[in-house]
């Protein structure tokens, strides 16, 4: 098999179980659908990733480091992130589904960890530090709980019992949520 074969079948077993993994959890994923989806043999899927939580976890990394390289972090404008996360997560609404399930099963630790260990994570961390100091942002805060509580505003409508996930919501519904994001962040670091 050439290396063009091996890297288009990785692809697809990687594609396939995404899609997996987002629906299911890993608890639910089936390999078997991730291989026939992938038009891979269940053999191969193994041979690349090992078992099946080594394949979630090459996804969370993947989606993990392709997250921090797509929304850019201000410090200055922790509103602007805000927003900026909640857009890049509605149009990748696979990547909240996919954290949602990391932490339902028993993934956070080893995320925390994974964050822990990204320089790209150090600079957000280091960046809020500086707003502080600038008094930016209010000194009292860990960055750490800073990141979360935006994150929390930003995943509001898909975490909270009988929401819509942002899914299918007319054009001034969804500004309309980026404004509250927006103000809530606002309110709550810049207040």
């Amino acid at each position: 098999m050439s290396v063009k074969d091996v890297s288009a079948t990785k692809q697809r077993i990687i594609d396939a179980a995404r899609t997996e993994f987002a629906d299911h959890g890993l608890a639910g994923a089936r390999i078997d659908r991730i291989a026939t989806t992938a038009r891979a043999s269940k053999e191969r899927l193994y041979a690349y990733y090992g078992d099946k939580e080594s394949l979630f976890h090459a996804i969370l990394d993947e989606d993990f480091g392709r997250f921090l390289d797509s929304v850019p972090f201000d410090s200055d404008d922790l509103p602007g992130y805000a927003v900026a996360v909640f857009d890049d997560l509605r149009r990748t609404p696979h990547i909240q589904r996919l954290m949602l399930w990391g932490q339902l099963q028993g993934q956070s630790a080893r995320a925390q960890r994974l964050a822990n260990a990204n320089p790209r994570w150090d600079v957000r961390l280091e960046a809020i530090r500086r707003a502080q100091s600038a008094q930016i942002i209010g000194p009292t805060w860990d960055p750490t709980d800073v990141l979360t509580v935006i994150f929390g505003i930003v995943s509001s409508w898909v975490i909270t019992p009988g929401s819509d996930g942002n899914i299918d919501i007319a054009p001034e519904e969804l500004e309309r949520r980026r404004e509250i994001v927006r103000d809530a962040v606002r309110a709550i670091f810049q207040g």
